[in-house]
């Protein structure tokens, strides 16, 4: 008999979307979007759809796994679980009493986005006192530069878009990266809307776009400022707005007034012409509505790119909250009380701190050294930057490492003990999205397969066996769920725990209030914030850390973009393309001055390493530019992984990731014989 069962996609996409799981005797056999989910609408993306196979297949670690091999060779032996409990409290204790908590550094971001799965281990590492991990990789920076101009307020709920006469997309693949906001883009052109697309190359969103700005890797500040710039020239601003409902314009207006538009063309690869239409798209349709990108801030202007169109859209007047206006970057429809999960109160607050970014620096040179590291929710091997160096740390054979894993992915290759993990199917959780207003509960929808156990369970029993009491420790997951469910302060008046009802989905009340998320009284758009030393009081150009580097430059000719594909969802999905090199977009120009044929083996180095990918010969990106799509799993053919060429420096705000600030060579490789 055929069941179909709802919950919720758990990847770290902006979309979080319902599903229906359709089940026959115990076993999932198909993955559909729930239609009663009012931003999901019955449609998923092709990596869910094909996700049974992920449930099922042959990668799966179904039981507990120690290292026999040579650490990264991937060669494991079967235990149980009471060995491996005793084998990992007792090799973790022992670190602990020999080095001290400090020595323990987890590694955890968003590999399932769940609030119970992702914060599981929390309590834990603040009782034995572990270096905390500062979270950084995907959105920090950009979340940083939107609270410098826009404190607390979110962003306007996607619906808004349909009823726009110009949609802006600035940075991103929406149709790879952000599904479900495109129907909204195809119901407001059937009306006349016009569609503009801003991005460094031709991606598919780029390709069906009304136009697509070529704007220069890193120069969307540029752009954003060149574009208000004229448009203060041309005195087309919402004056109103700005004397209202803002601070600091006048400041921003005289720095803007005193540069040369020629600054800012250079900077944005954009001339004027390109501005002067743009800046009269903007000022000639009120109802616009900008949805703006991450990864337009994976580079060291990247907070100034948030500032800079968060500003122009400001003195556009978008943030009035009228029928098709709005800005989107989060949503941030929810925000309970994160220390019902974290359990800070368990170990001070004395830990050194560790950007999650600088894994190479930590594995290889830190004092005092990291002596554990546990692993779960993801895959730092290839998602961290300067991946060569974190090769290295993970190869110290002094390391003891443990990887909470579905799937064996290149960092369990380099574990000492791999421990079956549950995926969302076989997870209880609560899910809220990042790039819409709703939020629900799932319920397992199969029952765990092998002897897999969830990221809550693994922490609650290691620190039971570990010898810790304290209360956290013994709580159930409804009990820790419901803590955390009764502070969310965006609920509907009267809404707790107890009265949620299962499969529905939860509208946050922001997506009312966001209208006018500036009311000129308590709360006041900031073209200029002086709160912070460190960055300049107003958004303004500046120079790139490596693409503006001579020296560099001089050796390493490309720039290099790495963004998503529709295959995979950062490394996610990597075991379904093993031996996949993937792909590099090389202009044609670059491709006949380096003799590079399309479909060729080439090689892309730098001072940090070096990667392999074919060629694919196309006019979709700019000269000088190479685009390296997917972060596909390191083959033997291959070698290391794409972020081995990533820098482990920080962006401007909120010590972020520059992994589309990368300068390298690119070269062919002898014909395979």
């Amino acid at each position: 008999m055929k069941e179909y069962k709802k919950t919720i996609c758990p990847l770290d996409c902006p979309d979080t979307c319902g599903l229906i799981a359709s089940v026959e005797d115990g076993r999932v056999v198909s993955l559909q979007g729930d239609p009663e989910h009012p931003y999901t609408r019955g449609v998923i993306c092709r990596k869910m759809r094909g996700y049974p196979a992920r449930l099922y297949g042959p990668e799966r670690i179904l039981h507990p796994l120690v290292r026999v091999g040579a650490k990264g060779a991937g060669n494991f032996k079967q235990i149980s679980w009471s060995q491996a409990w005793d084998y990992l409290s007792a090799r973790l204790t022992q670190v602990i009493e020999t080095f001290g908590g400090e020595s323990v550094l987890p590694y955890c971001y968003a590999g399932n986005m769940g609030m119970i799965s992702r914060f599981a281990g929390f309590p834990l590492f603040h009782k034995i006192g572990a270096s905390r991990l500062e979270q950084t990789i995907c959105s920090a920076t950009a979340g940083g530069g939107w609270r410098n101009i826009c404190g607390e307020a979110g962003g306007t709920p996607p619906e808004k878009a349909e009823d726009a006469d110009l949609i802006i997309i600035w940075g991103m693949n929406v149709k790879v990266s952000n599904l479900h906001f495109w129907p909204y883009v195809v119901r407001a052109r059937k009306r006349g809307a016009r569609l503009v697309v801003i991005d460094p190359y031709r991606n598919d969103t780029a390709r069906s776009g009304d136009e697509h700005v070529w704007v220069k890797p890193g120069g969307d500040a540029a752009l954003a400022l060149g574009i208000l710039k004229v448009m203060i020239e041309h005195q087309w601003v919402d004056q109103e707005f700005i004397d209202t409902c803002s601070e600091g314009f006048a400041e921003l207006r005289t720095y803007l007034q005193a540069t040369e538009i020629e600054k800012f063309e250079a900077q944005s690869n954009v001339d004027r012409a390109v501005m002067e239409r743009l800046a009269a798209m903007f000022f000639e349709t009120p109802k616009t509505f900008i949805r703006i990108g991450v990864g337009l801030t994976r580079n060291s202007r990247g907070a100034m790119a948030i500032r800079a169109i968060g500003s122009l859209a400001a003195a556009c007047g978008l943030f009035r909250g009228q029928a098709g206006q709005g800005v989107l970057l989060f949503s941030k429809a929810f925000s309970g009380d994160g220390s019902k999960l974290k359990k800070e109160e368990l170990g001070g607050s004395g830990a050194r701190v560790i950007n999650m970014i600088h894994l190479g620096e930590a594995l290889t040179s830190l004092q005092p050294p990291v002596k554990a590291m546990l692993v779960y929710n993801s895959n730092p091997f290839s998602v961290a930057p300067d991946g060569s160096m974190v090769r290295k740390g993970l190869a110290r054979e002094d390391l003891f490492t443990v990887v909470h894993e579905q799937v064996m992915t290149p960092t369990a290759r380099y574990a000492d003990l791999v421990l079956p993990a549950t995926t969302f199917l076989e997870n209880r959780d609560i899910y809220a999205a990042y790039g819409h207003f709703y939020l629900g509960i799932a319920e397992p929808v199969i029952e765990p397969l092998g002897e897999a156990i969830s990221n809550f369970d693994l922490f609650q029993t290691l620190a039971l066996n570990m010898g810790y009491q304290d209360s956290a420790f013994s709580q159930s997951l409804d009990q820790r769920l419901q803590s955390y469910f009764d502070t969310i302060p965006e609920l509907p008046a009267g809404l707790d725990y107890e009265g949620y009802e299962p499969g529905t989905y939860i509208l946050s009340d922001r997506a009312m209030d966001s209208d006018r998320p500036f009311d000129g009284l308590e709360n006041k758009f900031r073209f200029v914030n002086r709160e912070s030393p460190d960055i300049s009081a107003h958004p303004l150009l500046s120079e790139a850390r490596e693409f503006d580097n001579p020296d560099l430059k001089a050796r390493f000719p490309y720039r290099l973009l790495t963004p998503p594909n529709g295959r995979l969802l950062n490394s996610t999905f990597g075991e379904r393309y093993a031996g996949d090199l993937g792909t590099v977009l090389i202009h044609p120009e670059d491709a006949a001055a380096d003799s590079i044929n399309d479909g060729a083996r080439v090689r892309l180095t730098n001072l940090r390493g070096s990667v392999t990918r074919r060629s694919k010969v196309s006019a979709d990106t700019q000269p000088g530019l190479l685009v390296a799509e997917g972060i596909y799993w390191p083959s033997e053919e291959g070698g290391g992984a794409i972020n081995d060429l990533t820098s482990q420096q920080c962006s401007d705000i909120g010590g972020g990731a520059i992994f589309h600030e990368s300068l390298v060579a690119i070269k062919t490789l002898q014909p395979e014989s």
